[in-house]
């Protein structure tokens, strides 16, 4: 990894850290605007740079809002958002659209579904707390999928 692109990196985790400010209000409270650097990232840069922003993006939020699912629930919730991240920036290589759906799919269906077997968790908590996932998926995806239509971005980023 060239400098260029470490720092870009550190830059768009530095903006995740801000994002966990910006709440959507839900159920759960880590649901934040942290992810929009993440997948932009996956989206822009690489799935690989979309998967660490993704990370450490999840990371910030639950420390934020206090883990309030607790350390291992949280645990997979970074590994889902970094796939989340990932698989949406490879499929966006062949179509941008279709990372974006990805994505939200990954991110807002698969990984709450994971939680149903969760002991404490289960169907009912899927079931309240899927349309706010859902919701705070797309608006993160839609931000960044808008972000990577900003040519001064597209200049910035080229490493």
């Amino acid at each position: 990894m060239n400098i260029k692109k470490l720092v870009l990196t550190a830059v768009l985790i530095a903006l995740s850290v801000v994002g966990t400010f910006i709440k959507i209000p839900s159920m759960v409270g880590s649901l934040a605007f942290d992810a929009v650097p993440g997948f932009y990232a996956a989206l822009a840069i690489s799935p690989v740079t979309g998967a660490i922003v993704a990370g450490f993006g999840h990371v910030a939020t639950a420390l934020y809002s206090g883990i309030p699912l607790g350390l291992p629930v949280h645990a997979l919730v970074v590994l889902g958002m970094m796939l989340a991240a990932y698989l949406a920036g490879t499929v966006a290589k062949l179509n941008i659209i279709a990372g974006c759906v990805v994505g939200i799919a990954i991110n807002g269906i698969v990984l709450p579904a994971t939680f149903i077997i969760i002991p404490g968790f289960g169907i009912p908590f899927f079931i309240a707390a899927g349309p706010s996932i859902v919701i705070a998926a797309a608006l993160n995806m839609l931000v960044a999928f808008g972000l990577t239509k900003v040519t001064a971005l597209r200049k910035l980023i080229n490493v």
